[in-house]
């Protein structure tokens, strides 16, 4: 199983109705059973949704078709919505 795998089982069991979803950094962490690394902390980039191989993050949440709307890293919030980039 890979690191991100529990997100994308989790965005994928999310209701048809739900469209938006807003969490924490850390309930991210608690989803994946271990931490994020460091430059998600401050590099916004990090969270682009975008379909390379050295992004296995975003196809977390792409592969679930979710996309990060926003990232607010000072708060360490994140927002995903439903849908493709």
């Amino acid at each position: 199983m890979a690191k991100y795998d529990p997100l994308t089982a989790f965005l994928q069991r999310q209701p048809s109705d739900k469209n938006t979803i807003r969490m924490s950094f850390q309930r991210l962490e608690e989803i994946i059973g271990g931490s994020l690394p460091p430059s998600a902390r401050y590099d916004r980039t990090w969270w682009g949704n975008t379909v390379n191989q050295t992004r296995v993050q975003a196809h977390a949440w792409l592969n679930a078709v979710w996309k990060v709307q926003s990232v607010d890293l000072g708060r360490e919030l994140v927002v995903f919505v439903r849908g493709r980039p």
